[in-house]
């Protein structure tokens, strides 16, 4: 598990501040390779441990320590920790760089600056911060406790293909619908304007023609569409056997009577269980691993048996379904 310091919110929430505090610091003068690393480490350092006394610690510095500030040490080992942390967290960062090093090194000795003088004016006694610390102390041992629980439940291929075999319904590519639209205001034009059509009159000329839909001028074409998301049901309906050159019958709708062609028609394949795979397998572990959270919590409500003022919360939250 990171250090409470080590987040990525923590790391970039401190680097932003930082940066206004003490960026003239950072841009002074070197080397051009020197600015490079200590820009990158402005946006990367990690955070430091906060220390409890504002007093030096007394006695030399202890042979593995790269800095000390009043009783916050830092060895050797704990810096590479958080080179580690570091690289993991940002893959770019130049752990090769002596320059970037020292740059972590020494935005690592200017966060304790501040955390020692913050806390030599009793911040860190303020309801506020101890609340935040409490919060995020309680958030770090619910996702550790989750991570435990979770450690080794995980879907299988095996479990992705059951999956699939009996939802395959859910994995059919949605059918792509392009189509024409004659609209008229009265049944009986649009019966004469079918009979046309049927005997073989340009459906786009006639739509041009006749039609009194925006579209007339494009011919009647409507934006296509996928199954299910037809301008209207009734249009829906009406070209759901259809196929490519497919004319429906007359069909009331919105703005009066409607005759529609299919112009083509795509999709509808069953995705193949390789393309769906990883992403059937991710989904499959999350439901898992809910449930296996959601049990525990069971298990431990049935131990521990919450005791719930019922009327009380009626009055703070309001009345729930429960």
């Amino acid at each position: 598990m990171n250090k409470p310091g080590l987040t990525t919110c923590g790391i970039i929430g401190f680097s932003l501040g930082l940066a206004f505090l003490t960026g003239c610091d950072l841009l002074g003068s070197g080397s051009k390779k020197s600015d490079d690393a200590k820009a990158q480490a402005q946006v990367t350092a990690p955070v430091a441990p906060p220390v409890q006394s504002s007093v030096q610690a007394p006695g030399p510095m202890p042979s593995n320590a790269l800095v000390r500030v009043g009783d916050w040490v830092l060895t050797a080992d704990d810096y590479n920790e958080r080179l580690d942390l570091l690289k993991q967290q940002i893959p770019n960062f130049k752990d090769n760089d002596p320059n970037a090093k020292n740059a972590v090194l020494e935005e690592l000795v200017r966060q304790q600056l501040l955390v020692k003088d913050a806390e030599d004016s009793d911040i860190a006694n303020s309801k506020e911060i101890k609340d935040a610390i409490e919060d995020f102390r309680k958030t770090l041992l619910v996702q550790e406790e989750a991570s435990r629980l979770t450690k080794n439940v995980i879907a299988t291929e095996e479990d992705a293909h059951n999956y699939y075999d009996t939802n395959k319904e859910r994995f059919i590519e949605p059918v792509k619908w392009n189509i024409r639209q004659i609209v008229v205001g009265d049944e009986a034009s649009a019966k004469s304007i079918l009979v046309q059509v049927l005997q073989g009159g340009d459906f786009a000329q006639i739509a041009q023609a006749q039609s009194k839909a925006a579209n007339a001028i494009e011919g009647g074409k409507v934006k296509t569409f996928v199954t299910g998301k037809a301008p209207f049901e009734a249009m829906q309906i009406a070209i759901s056997n259809l196929d490519a050159g497919g004319i429906s019958g007359v069909f009331k709708g919105p703005e009066g009577f409607y005759i529609v062609k299919v112009d083509s028609k795509s999709g509808g394949d069953l995705k193949p269980f390789i393309d769906v795979k990883k992403d059937l397998i991710y989904g499959l572990t999350m439901q898992k691993q809910q449930a296996a959270i959601l049990n525990h919590l069971k298990e431990l409500a049935d131990k521990n048996k919450p005791e719930y003022n019922r009327e009380l919360i009626t009055q703070v939250i309001g009345k729930t379904g429960q």
